[in-house]
């Protein structure tokens, strides 16, 4: 009898521990999908991507890697998209991190939120203008467990509602970078850095904070060789 009584409450429990788990997903589904119409999907960590150079740390947020595309997206008329030289699609902010990696052989890091972004970029900028407003609390996929050994870190990201895009607010609440050097990087449509560099100082007090480049959204590729040489002066 006692037996049959703890196998009930167990399945009693796992049940309560399911509907607990459903709820929570559905609550941060509507993070998203209460700004624009469309269906988030789940996202794949990808998690630390070591390099050779394990003092230095690029983390990036970008919509490639948080954003189920079509594999034939166009590209051109698709705003903050690039096609790699071998036809992979790339983001603006990932293109950017790739530059910095290039230079200073560090470990990448890719912010990821638990749930994507539409692959319409009208309906991007609705939900992350309503996150920011909302002042949204967004569950991250993949997460760093340690930074200690990190002296620099560069970030990189779009400027999404005229500051810091939610995601990068995210994953700054949950970093401590206490005592590190912090270079920032935008990609943006006019607005350049807006109070990036201001929120993160305040985000990270104890770190040193530094403007870097703020590439124009429209002809990334133009400022390739800006970035490179703002990664290299700082390697002097």
């Amino acid at each position: 009898m006692k037996r049959w009584i703890a196998v009930l409450l167990t399945a009693m429990l796992a049940i309560m521990l399911q509907a607990r788990a459903t709820a929570e997903s559905d609550n941060e589904i509507s993070n998203f999908n209460r700004y624009a119409d469309y269906t988030p999907q789940a996202a794949e960590p990808v998690g630390l991507i070591p390099g050779e150079n394990h003092r230095t740390l690029v983390v990036w947020f970008s919509r490639v890697g948080n954003t189920v595309f079509d594999p034939d997206v166009d590209v051109v008329s698709s705003a903050t998209l690039n096609r790699g030289e071998e036809g992979a699609l790339l983001g603006n902010a990932q293109m950017i991190a790739g530059w910095i990696a290039e230079e200073t052989g560090a470990d990448r890091f890719l912010i990821q939120t638990a749930y994507t972004y539409p692959s319409d970029y009208h309906q991007t900028v609705q939900v992350g203008e309503g996150q920011d407003i909302d002042f949204v609390d967004l569950e991250l996929a993949a997460h760093l467990e340690d930074v200690s050994g990190y002296d620099t870190v560069w970030l990189v990201s779009p400027i999404w509602h005229y500051t810091v895009c939610t995601p990068l607010r995210a994953f700054l609440e949950e970093a401590d970078l206490s005592g590190k050097t912090i270079y920032v990087m935008t990609t943006h449509c006019g607005s350049r850095f807006a109070d990036t560099v201001e929120k993160i100082q305040q985000m990270q007090p104890n770190a040193t904070v530094i403007q870097g480049v703020a590439v124009s959204g429209n002809n990334p590729t133009n400022f390739e060789s800006d970035v490179r040489a703002f990664v290299q002066g700082t390697m002097q």
